[in-house]
């Protein structure tokens, strides 16, 4: 594949996420792109996004169920944290990171560089619990 097509792919996927609110799985990027009539191969999302997730571009999250989906780190680069409902999987973020502080005790208690930390909570959101099946519209 020819540098300015993996730089176009690259571009492409880039903007999905840009314009995505949530997360997004790689079969999703892939629809997506396939509905705006770009020509970019499932096997050639998976391997952008492993490759930006590598550089530190991307945070993989996981809803609770087999896929893996992916969103832009901040500009920061801190990993961003989420409350994710077990029932219709929405994903609220955090502002800011809850546990910093702890992340620094901890590294300077143990003398240990972290690199990263993961903080997702599981349960079920208020919309899901007021009915007796999952909201379909979270």
């Amino acid at each position: 594949m020819s540098s300015s097509r993996q730089t176009r792919n690259r571009k492409l996927i880039l903007e999905v996420l840009e314009q995505s609110e949530r997360p997004l799985s790689a079969q999703e990027i892939f629809l997506k792109l396939r509905n705006a009539n770009h020509t970019v191969g499932l096997a050639t999302v998976y391997r952008v996004l492993e490759a930006l997730r590598n550089e530190g571009k991307l945070q993989a999250v996981h809803l609770g169920d087999q896929q893996t989906y992916y969103q832009l780190l901040p500009s920061n680069g801190h990993s961003r944290h989420h409350l994710i409902c077990t029932e219709c999987r929405r994903v609220v973020p955090l502002s800011g990171c809850p546990v910093g502080d702890l992340e620094k005790q901890i590294a300077s208690r143990y003398q240990f560089v972290i690199e990263y930390h993961v903080l997702d909570f599981y349960g079920i959101c208020a919309e899901c619990r007021g009915g007796s099946r999952p909201n379909p519209n979270c």
